[in-house]
């Protein structure tokens, strides 16, 4: 199936998704466009050709993590002081559209975003909070590890995705 990003606007049909879990579409019904508006967050969402149905999304902002939460075997030579992060504050899919691996391109779009920002600004990783164990299971697929003090937040370093990428597009 071929994906559509844009970011969020009121055209839109907000009100329709539901992803299964009552605080991601509240977010996205109550709060995303608040939050946009007032540079808070960015949210992007995923929709099918010539429709207003909105069958995922991601919202992302700045953050930072404490150098006491990086895990050891990333905290080699880098500053004592917090470090810059792209958050990754929210991500669903409609249920819909669920099974057919929105999320992961959902995911994939948005650390292609975090790159193409760590060109311009600091950031040494995406960071996640997720909402329950199978989202941590979901991240941690993809590579993401936890912070030493809390379980459920994750961070993928920037240059790990960008190795990555190197290695799968030559």
């Amino acid at each position: 199936m071929q994906w559509i990003f844009s970011p969020l606007n009121k055209s839109f049909d907000r009100l329709s998704f539901d992803c299964g879990k009552p605080k991601l579409n509240d977010y996205l019904k109550k709060y995303a466009w608040q939050n946009q508006q007032k540079r808070y967050s960015m949210t992007f969402v995923a929709t099918v050709e010539n429709s207003k149905e909105i069958a995922g999304y991601y919202c992302t902002s700045a953050s930072n993590i404490e150098f006491t939460s990086i895990p050891d075997s990333l905290i080699k030579k880098l500053p004592k002081y917090p470090a810059p992060v792209m958050l990754i504050g929210q991500l669903a899919v409609d249920r819909k559209m669920q099974g057919k691996g929105l999320g992961k391109v959902l995911l994939m779009h948005a650390l292609s975003r975090a790159v193409r920002i760590s060109s311009e600004i600091g950031i040494f990783a995406v960071r996640v909070d997720a909402k329950d164990e199978s989202a941590r299971d979901f991240y941690q697929k993809y590579g993401f590890i936890s912070l030493k003090d809390a379980e459920s937040s994750l961070i993928l370093p920037i240059k790990t995705i960008i190795a990555s990428r190197k290695m799968n597009y030559p």
